[in-house]
């Protein structure tokens, strides 16, 4: 198949998106299928998460749904003419829509976050509701993401999970040694994930725990924000903030305990790659994409956002950090309770979508 995947920006730093994106690109790539990107944002900078150098690459500008630059997008696509037109998340695929209105190009519209994402932004939801009637069929990565959108697009909806890096060589030590224990976050410096909190709680306890070190591992515009309250805590000896890496298996198995505070997830990539890493996690219950993945007291614990996030949030770290036995219990089943994808079982899903959303496949049906 001629596949023809978008997406606003590959230069985003540790993006999870992103790096499925690529992930995705360079496996139907390697299956033999022909492959094309193009990215939004106008950069020729090199993607964070490397993709195959024969992969054809291509970029425009675009901002918004002003008429020329929407032409132009129309007239790229058609001189490229795939069969199938895959956009990531609304960045790529509100545009693309608008733009091939009428084409006949079937557009698979990929999304990775709950319509949480978007309560902030009207506009944004607006649109990307109106995609609905234009766009061939859409994706999301657990069932539960797709029970939260409005029919129009749940109707379109198909579930294809992200894939998930594992190795069985590189299990976590989730006793280690006294010397020197990471309790682990990964994601984006962003609201969402809620860092902030994260940060409060692990100060509520830091001091009872000395041999602790809390490591947050992404980068993101809240950076500033978060280094300014570690510092305000007196944190600063404490709490880590490395930056984004593309090994991050590397950090999942030097580490004794994850932790996820976001106040909403899709489904929560990095929990299954800790879980899978062997990892105990805890989060919150009332965290769509976290409660579906932590199982309390088989793989980790969820804990309630009472009586303030902070304080629920060091309550249960507080149980989790001063029994390596118990971690030792929570991490033995930890392979098993989730549902873990293999790039190769996802590649089958996405040619299986693409066949049945391709042109040649709609022209057979007639």
């Amino acid at each position: 198949m001629k596949l023809l995947f978008c997406i606003k920006s590959l230069a985003t730093l540790g993006g999870g998106a992103e790096r499925v994106f690529a992930e995705v690109v360079n496996g139907l790539h390697r299956r033999g299928h022909d492959v094309s990107v193009l990215t939004l944002d106008g950069s020729s900078a090199s993607s964070f998460y490397p993709l195959s150098p024969e992969i054809r690459r291509q970029t425009l500008k675009i901002r918004g749904l002003m008429p020329l630059p929407l032409i132009g997008l129309r007239r790229r696509i058609r001189e490229l003419a795939p069969d199938v037109v895959v956009a990531f998340m609304p960045s790529s695929y509100t545009p693309i829509a608008f733009a091939l209105l009428g084409s006949g190009l079937p557009i698979i519209a990929s999304e990775h976050n709950v319509p949480a994402r978007y309560s902030g932004t009207r506009l944004k939801w607006t649109l990307l509701k109106l995609t609905a009637p234009l766009v061939k069929r859409f994706t999301a990565v657990s069932s539960q993401m797709k029970q939260l959108y409005p029919p129009a697009i749940r109707a379109k909806m198909c579930v294809l999970p992200n894939p998930t890096g594992w190795s069985a060589g590189r299990q976590a030590d989730v006793v280690g040694v006294e010397s020197g224990r990471t309790l682990l976050a990964v994601g984006r410096l962003h609201p969402q994930k809620d860092h902030m909190t994260l940060v409060q709680a692990f100060a509520l306890l830091a001091s009872d725990f000395p041999e602790w070190t809390l490591k947050i591992v992404g980068d993101g515009d809240a950076r500033a924000t978060i280094e300014a309250e570690i510092k305000r805590l007196n944190l600063s000896d404490r709490v880590r903030l490395p930056g984004s890496t593309p090994d991050i298996s590397s950090e999942y198995s030097a580490a004794q305990l994850y932790v996820i505070s976001s106040a909403y997830e899709s489904y929560g990539l990095a929990t299954v790659e800790a879980l899978a890493h062997g990892l105990p996690a805890i989060g919150f219950s009332d965290c769509a994409g976290t409660n579906e993945l932590i199982k309390s007291g088989e793989n980790g614990l969820l804990v309630d956002s009472r009586p303030t996030k902070a304080i629920a949030l060091a309550a249960g770290l507080r149980q989790i950090m001063q029994d390596g036995e118990l971690r030792l219990r929570l991490s033995k089943p930890a392979n098993a309770a989730h549902a873990r994808s293999t790039l190769e079982d996802v590649l089958d899903k996405w040619e299986a979508i693409s066949l049945r959303s391709s042109r040649s496949h709609l022209r057979k049906c007639r």
